[in-house]
């Protein structure tokens, strides 16, 4: 799973400056530094929400689209979408298995591709 580097480096670079604050001036007390920490942490969880795990993939077997769960090989769905029918860079990427993260992106798919 990969997770944006910018969120990481904005969340220090805050906290950093934050502590700095707090070190040159009195007028800064700790329960402010820890109420804006608080807040972008907040920020950072909200900005990641739509990172998850992989519910679905779309693999081939005798020429037809099947939908396995997450361990590629539990056969969820048969579906009867040709292998042949889809675009050229879907058909390549069957092989290792497409992955769909949720019911939604699962829908969408057979959405467009049945017929």
């Amino acid at each position: 799973m990969i997770f944006p580097n910018s969120h990481y480096v904005t969340s220090k670079d805050k906290m950093e400056k934050a502590l700095k604050t707090m070190r040159s001036s009195e007028k800064t007390k700790p329960e402010e530094v820890a109420e804006e920490m608080a807040a972008d942490t907040e920020k950072m969880t909200e900005s990641m929400s739509h990172l998850s795990y992989t519910k679905y993939y779309v693999h081939a077997q005798e020429g037809y689209v099947v939908i396995c769960q997450a361990d590629h090989e539990t056969v969820y769905c048969e579906t009867s979408i040709r292998v042949e029918h889809l675009p050229e860079e879907l058909q390549s990427s069957l092989e290792e298995g497409i992955a769909l993260y949720s019911d939604e992106e699962l829908y969408e798919f057979l959405e467009n591709y049945s017929s």
